[in-house]
């Protein structure tokens, strides 16, 4: 039985004038190593980037959220509303929601999401948010010291647990950003 020859020559190469055999497959060079883990490393990232978004539009919204906003670095903010928004509802949630795309778009994702992952973070996001609903009821003629408590309440209540923040904190965030968007 014959052996069955490379591809391409007789099976020994040269070298400095000995015969050596000849190697099926070359070593990876550095050059071809890189570009190979380019490759891999923009797969992974355009799959993820593709996906996130893609499970976020299919995964329902929580029962007791009328909207939320997602931070992707690359992408920017995307924004889902549930069905049933109506009237003043609806503007609210959509003023609501620009806050926190205008945040991410500003500060970018990575910062957005560290923020929003901590108590103290995400109570200052939310109070700028909250706020600027509540400076549109003021616009309206709602009475400013009754919306600025509303919006503590619903961050006390809604948004942390006594745990999580003391009201005393909630309180001075909400002063100071209601006061930032209300012209005070």
């Amino acid at each position: 039985m014959r052996p069955i020859l490379p591809p391409h020559g007789t099976g020994t190469r040269s070298y400095g004038g000995r015969l050596l055999p000849r190697v099926w497959f070359r070593r990876p060079t550095l050059h071809g190593t890189a570009k190979a883990g380019v490759i891999v490393a923009l797969a992974i990232v355009s799959t993820v980037v593709l996906v996130i978004p893609a499970v976020f539009a299919v995964t329902p919204i929580a029962p007791e959220a009328e909207a939320i906003t997602l931070c992707l670095p690359g992408i920017g903010p995307i924004q889902r509303f549930t069905d049933d928004l109506q009237g003043e509802r609806e503007e609210r949630a959509y003023i609501h929601e620009s806050v926190h795309a205008q945040q991410c778009r500003s500060f970018g994702a990575t910062w957005f999401n560290q923020r929003i992952s901590r108590p103290e973070g995400r109570l200052t996001l939310e109070a700028q948010a909250l706020c600027a609903e509540a400076a549109m009821l003021t616009i309206r003629g709602a009475d400013r010291a009754r919306v600025s408590e509303q919006v503590v309440e619903a961050l006390a209540s809604e948004y942390f647990s006594e745990s999580d923040l003391r009201r005393g904190a909630i309180i001075a965030e909400v002063d100071g950003a209601c006061r930032a968007m209300m012209g005070d």
